[in-house]
């Protein structure tokens, strides 16, 4: 039975139909954002540390643009996304490339091959051109172009993003390291005292005054005290590297000095601004859209390769024996070769491509939905921090002037002869304490304030750079 000729109209209508068949993946929802915040205020502008007052903060985030490693990747990878945009560009025009050719060849006289009055030897000069160029008829190069200018355009804002990252971290680690040299003095102070109070009770204990008992607790609450201290040199130490690290120096190198006034810090009001305003105001979340714009491009790209491709090729030059002759009339020659290339069966790879790139959308949608939510989350947790540590860094400022007022009168007594020594060395050990307690928290808060910036975007803005 002779089987029936398949019309080639229909061949190509069936291969143009499968590629029709697959739809665009709709973009995925964007998160709503809240009415406003808890807290009504405009947000930080460019070069936001130069509030704080800190000429040492301010050469610190210098010196970290210029050699933080992290920071330096960033924008390498910014640097290698750009290169990627230009290549995928380049797919969109036609290719042309130069030929030079030289042939030399010599039949044997025994190949049969021989004819009376042609030469034996052969010398061919061609010299010419090549073009090609395949038709972007589906669009599919131009998706893929638009791909990579996207993953562009994120690799841009997260190197910006890495910018404002990195002062907030060098901020925070510079805030910390203040609080902990604070600490370990407070804490020297305190074990002074406590060694002191230990020593007293040691001689009312000699003298018969005093039972054993109230010896044993004090040494006990100065090892304490003491191991305290070396405890808060340890973490002075860890955070002083953590930040040499970030400013990409030697771990023998030294940092700058606290600020001569630690206890009162020059801390700036921020605000969080408009909600909605946020997206535009954080690279990070610009980033995850323009990683989402590039999904859809693939997912375009794709459906794009179910279409047959249609490709232009041609040659022209010149080509003789003798080379003497190129360039002569005679010795051009050109081709011209169109070629379609009809999908047909290639084992299922265009439906996986094309899965893959929907659930590469899926993902960089939920990607971006989630960090819009956390950005909204760190905005409103920044703002809950500032308040709860204002009310109570006010109450830590209370205790100190209570401790200090409480110090100043035993001094007073014992200066008259109406209180012991004990009295005025356990007054000095309660000022060290509460003055420990008010720097920290003083000093949180303005971590806190450093967070909420970074939360609210760092001064950047998609028009400009970042800070």
């Amino acid at each position: 039975m002779q089987m029936p000729k398949l019309n080639k109209q229909v061949l190509v209508f069936a291969v143009l139909l499968s590629g029709c068949a697959h739809e665009a993946t709709p973009r995925p929802e964007s998160v709503v954002p809240p009415a406003q915040f808890s807290v009504v205020g405009e947000p930080a502008k460019q070069q936001w540390w130069k509030s704080f007052n800190e000429p040492a903060l301010d050469e610190l985030i210098l010196r970290a643009y210029k050699a933080n490693p992290d920071l330096t990747v960033a924008q390498a990878r910014w640097r290698s996304a750009r290169a990627a945009v230009a290549a995928a560009n380049a797919d969109l025009l036609p290719r042309l490339d130069a030929q030079v050719s030289f042939e030399s060849s010599r039949n044997s006289a025994e190949s049969g091959r021989n004819f009376p009055g042609m030469p034996r030897r052969f010398d061919i000069l061609t010299v010419g051109g090549q073009a090609s160029w395949e038709l972007d008829i589906w669009g599919q190069n131009k998706d893929q172009a638009q791909a990579a200018m996207a993953e562009a355009m994120a690799a841009s804002y997260s190197a910006d993003d890495a910018k404002i990252s990195l002062s907030a971290e060098v901020a925070r680690h510079w805030f910390s390291i203040q609080a902990a040299r604070v600490e370990a003095e407070c804490l020297a102070e305190e074990f002074k005292a406590r060694y002191r109070e230990m020593e007293l009770i040691e001689k009312s204990v000699n003298a018969g005054i005093l039972a054993s008992d109230p010896l044993s607790a004090a040494r006990l609450a100065a090892a304490q005290a003491k191991l305290e201290e070396t405890q808060a040199i340890q973490r002075l130490a860890a955070l002083e590297n953590a930040l040499r690290v970030l400013l990409g120096a030697s771990p023998s190198e030294a940092l700058p000095p606290s600020p001569a006034t630690t206890e009162k810090k020059t801390r700036p009001e921020f605000g969080a601004g408009v909600p909605s305003a946020l997206l535009l105001r954080r690279p990070d979340l610009m980033a995850a859209a323009a990683k989402l714009d590039a999904a859809m491009s693939r997912e375009g790209a794709a459906r794009a390769d179910f279409y047959p491709r249609v490709t232009l090729t041609g040659q022209a030059g010149w080509q003789a024996d003798p080379a003497s002759r190129v360039g002569r009339g005679s010795s051009g020659f050109w081709s011209l070769m169109p070629s379609i290339e009809l999908p047909l069966f290639d084992a299922d790879r265009r439906n996986a491509n094309l899965e893959l790139a929907r659930t590469e959308i899926e993902i960089a949608g939920a990607n971006w939905r989630k960090a819009v939510l956390n950005a909204f989350r760190e905005v409103e947790d920044s703002l809950v921090d500032l308040r709860e540590l204002a009310l109570q860094v006010d109450l830590a400022e209370r205790v100190l002037v209570a401790t200090k007022d409480r110090y100043q009168n035993a001094q007073t007594r014992f200066a008259a002869g109406v209180a012991n020594e004990q009295e005025v060395v356990i007054a000095q050990r309660d000022v060290a304490m509460a003055r420990r307690t008010y720097v920290r928290l003083e000093l949180e808060r303005c971590q806190a304030s450093v967070r909420l910036i970074a939360a609210t975007g760092g001064g950047w803005t998609q028009t400009g750079t970042a800070p």
